[in-house]
């Protein structure tokens, strides 16, 4: 019961944090990159779910570069911190885009090499 209590209370606490503070983006959320499984230990259809993620990742990412941007525009006067974490997570999703796809080609490397 204890345990249940303290979720409740991390819960509560996380949705207040969220309701008082205002988002830069609220609207534009930025995708989770999924898991890249080992190329030499992984099986065929692994390796095909693990492309199909990547691409999906891709579209998602694409989509919240997009809303961004689309930010930019309609709030051309936009405070700089505001700026700024809507620039860190531009820069940070483009990387995780570039990351993702290295990966998953060098594990599909490891698993065609076998």
């Amino acid at each position: 019961m204890k345990l249940h209590n303290k979720a409740i209370g991390v819960a509560s606490l996380l949705y207040l944090v969220c309701a008082l503070t205002p988002s830069a983006f609220a609207d534009c959320h930025e995708p989770v990159m999924p898991a890249v499984p080992d190329g030499s230990t992984a099986d065929k259809q692994t390796m095909l779910d693990a492309y199909r993620n990547m691409r999906d990742y891709q579209a998602e990412a694409q989509s919240f570069l997009d809303c961004i941007d689309a930010l930019k525009a309609s709030e051309p006067d936009v405070d700089v911190e505001i700026l700024l974490e809507r620039l860190n997570a531009y820069n940070r999703t483009v990387e995780n885009m570039d990351s993702i796809s290295r990966q998953v080609h060098a594990e599909l490397d490891t698993f065609n090499a076998r």
